[in-house]
């Protein structure tokens, strides 16, 4: 059996050539190619203004060209963020909105990767645009919603910062974010996504210490070989963890 390719989804409004290097060291951890979908700023930004469709083709067509490139039947979804609810709408077989496309991408993915996702809408939807999209993803397809067809729904989530309200600037901006996309800023999360947006029923989950959101933070999901080992190793070998970086304040 050839080895499943990966498809590295990116965040949201993100450019697909953010995440070259994170795909490099995924390769060199995994053994296994990476493939980037074409996602740009610009193919967000018209996400935002209409629907996931858009997102959806582009995912489509790096499925299509890693499993002609490698010869495999399936590919294994990485989505980064917002990256990861892309992955759960292109597992599906409803579109986003009558007349648009649905992949069924069930048939061709083994396992979905969740890397610091919000997974459920916590709080009031309206208090950002991109959260209802979450929400039409979380009610179409609850919980780990194609696990009977095969697929392994896998979230890797970071306790990295307590939101303060009064705290240190790192606690004050992870506060804010909190706040922005739940109503409860004093909560722990990755510095963006907090904990209680990143459960999912029927998916695997691997909470690290010490591991933040984004590039912006310190010791990121793709920070370097050692990061992305211990969540890679922990679901694809069953080793444990082995950081010991101490949560930030």
């Amino acid at each position: 059996m050839r080895a499943e390719p990966i498809v590295l989804i990116g965040g949201f409004g993100s450019h697909w050539a953010d995440y070259r290097r994170a795909g490099q060291l995924l390769a060199a951890v995994s053994g296994q190619r990476v493939f980037v979908a074409s996602l740009t700023r610009v193919t967000w930004l018209v996400a935002g203004l209409t629907d996931y469709t858009v997102l959806l083709s582009r995912v489509h067509r790096a499925v299509l060209h890693a499993l002609e490139a490698t010869g495999a039947e399936r590919v294994v979804l990485v989505g980064h963020s917002a990256g990861g609810v892309i992955g759960r709408a292109y597992l599906g077989e409803y579109a986003p909105r009558p007349g648009r496309m649905a992949y069924h991408g069930y048939q061709r993915v083994s396992r979905l990767y969740m890397v610091g996702s919000p997974l459920r809408v916590v709080g009031e939807v309206s208090r950002h645009r991109g959260l209802r999209a979450l929400n039409w993803v979380d009610q179409t397809y609850p919980g780990a919603f194609y696990a009977a067809q095969g697929v392994r729904y896998l979230v890797v989530r970071g306790k990295f910062v307590e939101g303060k309200r009064w705290g240190t600037l790192r606690e004050r901006q992870a506060y804010y974010n909190y706040r922005f996309i739940t109503g409860n800023g004093e909560q722990w999360g990755d510095g963006v996504v907090p904990l209680s947006m990143s459960e999912l029923d029927g998916a695997a989950v691997l909470e690290l210490e010490g591991v933040s959101h984004s590039p912006n933070f310190p010791c990121w999901f793709f920070a370097d070989e050692a990061t992305i080992r211990s969540w890679w190793s922990y679901f694809e070998l069953g080793d444990a963890p082995t950081l010991s970086q101490p949560a930030y304040a």
